[in-house]
């Protein structure tokens, strides 16, 4: 899913700052977006590996957990399968204003069934 934004615009703000914040909520419907789901089997409780959202920055650096780029965690609701909707919000904030808005947010789709998502993009912040 990718976004469109004003390159112009953007390059121009780039020049003018040294650092960056943008805000992205997913909305989720009994489907966690980032870190793991346990379920249970006869020999067992078996705890499986959800596939971990990746967010591409403008300059086409990804950020991702565990890694130097990680987005910070500010809620994360979308682990509670209660069959309500739920989300989790990250930000994302850098020194290198290039890599910023987000402009694809990679690995979005539902894992299990009947759930559901969508993202809500915040406003990015230049300073």
């Amino acid at each position: 899913m990718e976004f469109g934004v004003g390159k112009v615009q953007i390059k121009f703000l780039h020049l003018l700052s040294t650092e960056a914040s943008h805000s992205i909520t997913v909305h989720c419907l009994s489907d966690p977006p980032y870190g793991t789901t346990d379920s249970f089997s006869p020999a067992g409780p078996i705890t499986k590996q959800n596939t971990q959202l990746r967010f591409r920055g403008w300059n086409g650096r990804m950020f991702e957990q565990d890694t130097l780029l990680e987005p910070h965690v500010l809620q994360d609701e979308c682990k509670i399968q209660d069959g309500s909707w739920h989300q989790s919000r990250f930000l994302f904030h850098t020194q290198d204003s290039r890599q910023l808005p987000i402009v694809d947010v990679q690995e979005l789709s539902a894992s299990q069934p009947h759930s559901q998502r969508h993202i809500e993009v915040g406003p990015v912040c230049f300073l």
